[in-house]
């Protein structure tokens, strides 16, 4: 139950409702001073809101005339019952003001916040054997004053139980062993300020429709008939396709040209839902690894060869005949620095070399392990188990395959 305090500009102020059990309630208020004017009535309203919808539960006038007192703390107990105020609802008490010159009304009401719109996106009807995937879809749902940031799927009923894949995204699929009848899912919505709404969407499956028997044993399509003859027929129908397969460990061949984007694609569940864009960090932490290590292969290569051109720099001295008299080198500490400093670089660069495989390497590993459990969980929930049957009803034999799902 909550509760909103409402202030009425220069006449009241230090309005305050307050629980005192289930069914009290204590109103607060003091009046302020104002020059020249008496006041003449004190009015207490409460209002209920429930369910989006806001009505005046209680109205009373708990002074009058003289009486009234600026600058003064006055209370008032408000008693109910259990059928006017139930847990959920919002309560807001007004102190209504009349004095003499002029004889208004003076209230400030705080904005009551919207409950928000939760859409389930309709009903569906689909038809046995099922070839595609059943998609809820919330993604229409709004809130007017503010955001959502709850969602929440639920089967409410229907003649099996089925398996929603992320109850708490906008859209989700249901898996499971889909039976003729009627299923109903519920979606709720909370928003920043508490406030929540729902809305149901039915879903509509329909019998397969009846095919002619065969009259041999035959798998087709992964049915399993046997020979009609026989009263021991028994057809078992293959479960409907799964869904692809998004955050597999293939996605680990990924890394080999971006590491950080496969492991984008498994971060989320196998159906690629709720992927986590924070972990392209990891691309970004090799790319500059990468051009780390650029940047100082091309500076070591720079180094090293003024290097080489200093250390075979020579200059000859002649005389007027054109005869060698004398021959002078490079400075040899410049080159020795340019050697030096080439050395660093490449240092730098191997280091940085290490850095970016390592990134990548590991990464591999982790998509190849995370991916590989999401594929575990996908064929846990969409694998078959066969084994061999016989039946018998004295007259003819039947074997067949049973699938199992």
């Amino acid at each position: 139950m909550k509760y909103i305090n409402s202030n009425a500009q220069q006449i009241i102020n230090n309005v305050d409702l307050e629980k005192i059990d289930a069914t009290s309630f204590k109103v607060k208020f003091k009046l302020n001073s104002i020059t020249d004017y008496r006041f003449n009535t004190v009015t207490l309203k409460i209002f209920r809101r429930r369910n989006g919808d806001v009505e005046e539960v209680f109205s009373k006038d708990i002074n009058s005339g003289p009486l009234i007192k600026a600058n003064q703390t006055y209370s008032y107990s408000w008693y109910t019952d259990r059928q006017t105020i139930k847990d959920g609802d919002e309560l807001q008490a007004k102190i209504i003001i009349a004095y003499n010159k002029p004889a208004v009304a003076k209230t400030i009401e705080q904005p009551l916040n919207k409950a928000p719109k939760a859409d389930a996106g309709g009903n569906l009807t689909v038809q046995l054997p099922l070839n595609l995937v059943v998609i809820l879809d919330g993604m229409r749902s709004n809130d007017a004053d503010g955001r959502i940031i709850a969602i929440s799927w639920r089967q409410v009923s229907g003649p099996s139980t089925l398996r929603i894949a992320s109850p708490t995204s906008y859209k989700s699929y249901v898996v499971g062993d889909f039976k003729p009848g009627v299923y109903t899912f519920e979606l709720s919505v909370t928003d920043d300020k508490g406030a929540s709404g729902a809305d149901r969407a039915n879903l509509t499956v329909k019998a397969a429709p009846v095919t002619k028997p065969q009259t041999s044993t035959a798998i087709n399509n992964g049915a399993i008939a046997n020979n009609n003859d026989s009263p021991a027929v028994r057809r078992i129908i293959a479960p409907s396709p799964a869904p692809k397969l998004r955050g597999g460990p293939s996605n680990a061949l990924v890394d080999v040209l971006l590491p950080g984007l496969g492991h984008y694609f498994v971060s989320g569940d196998y159906y690629g839902n709720d992927r986590k864009p924070a972990v392209l960090l990891i691309t970004a932490l090799y790319a500059g690894s990468v051009g780390g290590a650029v940047y100082y292969k091309l500076r070591s290569n720079s180094q090293y060869n003024k290097y080489i051109d200093l250390a075979n720099f020579r200059e000859y001295q002649k005389d007027d005949n054109g005869n060698i008299i004398g021959v002078r080198g490079a400075n040899q500490a410049q080159a020795t620095q340019y050697l030096n400093d080439s050395k660093n670089s490449h240092n730098n660069f191997l280091i940085l070399t290490g850095i970016s495989a390592g990134i990548m390497v590991a990464d591999m590993i982790y998509t190849f392990i995370r991916g590989s459990k999401n594929k575990k969980q996908w064929k846990n929930e969409y694998s078959a188990r066969t084994n061999l049957f016989f039946s018998s009803n004295g007259n003819n034999l039947v074997t067949g395959i049973r699938v199992k799902l």
